[in-house]
Order: structure tokens, then C-alpha cells, then sequence
């Protein structure tokens, strides 16, 4: 081989290698913010299902099948929220219920809860 096929395939060699670590670095990118992703996305379902159970286990409505904003309250306050989410809670007088809204980085869920929904309203037999 000669000096310049030497140094062509020096060349080559070392732009292909360049271009194949670039690859793998996207790649491993890619992949660390799927995984952020991934857990962001567990952490709201998880919010929703801590605050679905809290609201449908404690003494959160009326007689009258209405949710008590004072106990609505108490009963969230009970449970720590990871500093990351944010969570709010909208009352919707139109349809008896309270619409939860939880948020971590990009991702956002919202959810409406009714007292019936939760099993809150009893049909009172005669």
C-alpha cells in the first residue's frame, strides 16, 4: 500500500468511527429521556390512583351526594406530594364533581371525580 491509500483509509477509518460514536450516543440520549418519560408518566398514574382511592375511602360527601370541600381537604392533605407534581383540584358545579388535575415536567392527566363515581351515593332502599 502506499502512503496516500494508507492515509484514506486512516481517514475513513476515523470519520466512520466519529459517525458511529455519534449514533450511539443519540441512541443512549434517546433512551435516558424515554426512560424520564416512562417515569414521569408512572408517577402521575400513580398520583391519580393515591387521590382516587383516598376519595372514594374517606368521609368525603354529604347526605345529599355532594363533596365536602373541608373534607375533600383533610383527606388529600393526609398523603405527601412529591415536590415535582403538581396537582390541583377544580370544582365543576355544573356536574357535581371536582376535576383533578396532575402535572410532572411535560406530561399533564386530568380526571374528573363525582361522589356516584366513587361510590359515595347510596340508593337508599324503602
Amino acid at each position: 500500500m502506499t502512503l496516500a491509500e494508507v492515509m484514506i483509509s486512516a481517514l475513513i477509518l476515523g470519520i466512520s468511527s466519529q459517525v458511529g460514536l455519534q449514533g450511539w450516543t443519540r441512541t443512549a440520549q434517546a433512551a435516558t429521556a424515554a426512560d424520564q418519560l416512562d417515569q414521569q408518566r408512572i408517577q402521575l398514574e400513580q398520583r391519580l390512583l393515591i387521590t382516587r382511592r383516598v376519595l372514594a375511602t374517606a368521609p368525603v360527601a354529604d347526605r345529599h351526594c355532594r363533596f365536602n370541600g373541608d373534607a375533600v381537604d383533610a383527606a388529600l392533605e393526609a398523603w405527601p406530594v412529591d415536590p415535582a407534581i403538581t396537582a390541583t383540584l377544580e370544582p365543576d358545579p355544573v356536574l357535581d364533581g371536582l376535576w383533578f388535575t396532575v402535572a410532572v415536567g411535560s406530561l399533564q392527566r386530568r380526571q374528573l371525580f363525582t361522589p356516584a363515581g366513587l361510590g359515595h351515593c347510596r340508593a337508599e332502599v324503602p
